[in-house]
């Protein structure tokens, strides 16, 4: 694929999760990008940040359990959210 192909199917499916939550095959009917691309694209928003996972339920398309991911920020949990659980390390602090 090439680069400028990838660019545009990329900024496609971050405006398409912005509009509403939707599933990756909800995604991939309407904007014709296949399906495996969407998944690569939403692992690296993921990685990045940029979009999160409002709710599991039933795909509208497939009538299977789905994931429904949005780009929009008003779904983005609040910085406090984030704190209440910080990541979990393996090294210990001993008071003296």
């Amino acid at each position: 694929m090439q680069n400028s192909t990838k660019k545009v199917q990329t900024r496609k499916t971050f405006e398409a999760f912005k509009k509403k939550p939707k599933t990756m095959l909800q995604v991939a009917t309407e904007t014709g990008i296949l399906r495996g691309n969407i998944c690569r694209y939403v692992a690296s928003f993921e990685k990045h940040g940029k979009i999160v996972k409002v709710k599991q339920g039933t795909c509208p398309v497939s009538h299977h359990s789905a994931g429904f991911y949005s780009t929009d920020p008003k779904y983005f949990p609040d910085e406090i959210e984030l704190e209440l659980f910080p990541p979990t390390t393996k090294s210990r602090v001993y008071q003296l």
